[in-house]
């Protein structure tokens, strides 16, 4: 083969080459950089979004092809259905206060055109438990008995009555009153035997 054919054909190649090379990130799809939560994580239940960054920002024009959902333990749809396209990364709001296994699943549009999905899980461990509210306690003055307030004893002893006392006072009480009167009894008896007695010696002399 002439050295120019060789030539041409050495240069053809090169130049298919750089083509392929150059129009090969033009047609790659974008892929999911990270996500947040991230995938098999454990979150608490008082996130209330779900967020997804690609490689690229999706082709402009076709957000209604992109989808984000949201599912709690029981399959239900938990996010709120509109996405929020931030450069590239995609948003939605999603209720995450049941404990459980959440599965994520997406759709976006390529800068290429073509249309990319997939899906992922993550665990949320539920609402957080609310901190108990402390019960106020009384600070008011604490009232303690003056001298003037009587004492349970003291009341119990002053409603008893004059009863109660002359039952403490045991033998000094009205039932020995009977015994003093007795014993002055036979004292004045006594003096009078007497005073009769020396009455009567001084009137006997002048009898005689």
């Amino acid at each position: 083969m002439p050295f120019r054919a060789l030539l041409a054909t050495a240069a053809s190649a090169v130049a298919l080459a750089f083509v392929l090379v150059t129009a090969a990130p033009a047609s790659a799809h974008d892929v999911l950089a990270s996500t947040a939560p991230a995938a098999d994580a454990t979150v608490g239940g008082d996130l209330d979004q779900v967020a997804l960054t690609f490689s690229e920002p999706p082709l402009a024009g076709l957000e209604s092809g992109i989808v984000v959902s949201v599912t709690g333990p029981d399959g239900a749809e938990v996010g709120a259905g509109s996405v929020d396209v931030d450069g590239s990364t995609l948003r939605t709001a999603a209720d995450l206060t049941a404990a459980g296994s959440y599965t994520v699943t997406w759709r976006s549009v390529s800068v290429d055109g073509h249309p990319i999905s997939g899906s992922y899980r993550f665990t949320s461990t539920g609402a957080p438990t609310p901190t108990p509210t402390p019960t106020p306690t009384a600070t008011g003055p604490t009232q303690s008995p003056s001298a003037g307030t009587p004492t349970p004893s003291a009341t119990a002893g002053a409603g008893a009555g004059p009863g109660a006392t002359g039952a403490t006072a045991g033998s000094s009480g009205p039932g020995a009153t009977p015994w003093v009167l007795g014993g002055i009894a036979a004292v004045v008896a006594a003096a009078l035997v007497a005073v009769l007695l020396v009455a009567r010696r001084r009137t006997a002399p002048d009898d005689d």
